[in-house]
């Protein structure tokens, strides 16, 4: 017997806070799956779509900002030098924000597709992305994102641990990281649907993207920490 989806009023108030933050900021395609039964590391996954490096930017800052009022701060981070996949490891739920054509050629939502998908209930405008296949990708696809969630150091082989783990570093750290740092130009943008957003140079940094992701790779499914 199938179960009934999980509804919005199910989510933890924490990710229900992230969700609505990302949406004040005209994120698109929300997608929350309960990955509780298949994944160890995690109970939720919130995966978000932005038009350019810097709505990504947006989005992130403004779930990070959200949670902060609550008390709330990432466990770890990843892709915040570069924001075309911003990673958010709060523990019971982890972000994903995307630039979208990322999200398309990582599609982790195939990958989970037996865990449960949250109805959100949300408008069409905001789960329509018919608009933005035109968005270019970028020159160079970042690297697989969260391979080492929550792994003890020996579940990781020599290929893993190459790659270096999620940032897990001093709280205060990522509070004053760069990354979140005050931006003129960015901060007085209200409107995250602008068309600037799609003029974004996506593809000069090289340095910034890890070279040899042509094909994503398999990801594993490490158990979640324990202490």
């Amino acid at each position: 017997m199938n179960r009934p989806a999980p509804t919005r009023a199910a989510l933890p108030p924490a990710l229900l806070r992230a969700l609505e933050a990302a949406l004040d900021v005209k994120a698109l395609a929300p997608a929350v799956l309960k990955v509780t039964e298949i994944a160890g590391y995690t109970d939720w996954v919130l995966i978000l779509s932005g038009r350019s490096d810097r709505h990504v930017r947006g989005i992130t800052e403004a779930i990070v900002d959200a949670l902060r009022s609550q008390g709330r701060r990432p466990l770890g981070t990843d892709g915040l030098d570069e924001h075309l996949w911003d990673l958010l490891d709060f523990d019971d739920f982890i972000v994903h924000v995307f630039y979208h054509p990322v999200r398309v050629y990582y599609d982790l939502e195939s990958m989970w597709s037996d865990a449960p998908r949250v109805e959100l209930g949300l408008p069409e405008e905001v789960m329509d992305v018919s608009g933005l296949g035109h968005l270019p990708p970028p020159d160079v696809m970042p690297g697989y994102r969260g391979a080492e969630f929550g792994a003890f150091d020996d579940e990781l082989g020599p290929d893993d641990e190459d790659e270096g783990p999620m940032d897990y570093g001093d709280e205060d750290d990522f509070v004053d990281d760069e990354d979140f740092a005050d931006d003129e130009g960015f901060a007085d943008d209200e409107d995250y649907g602008d068309e600037d957003f799609v003029d974004e140079d996506l593809g000069d940094d090289e340095e910034a993207a890890d070279e040899g992701a042509d094909e994503p790779p398999a990801p594993g499914r490490p158990r979640r920490k324990t202490s």
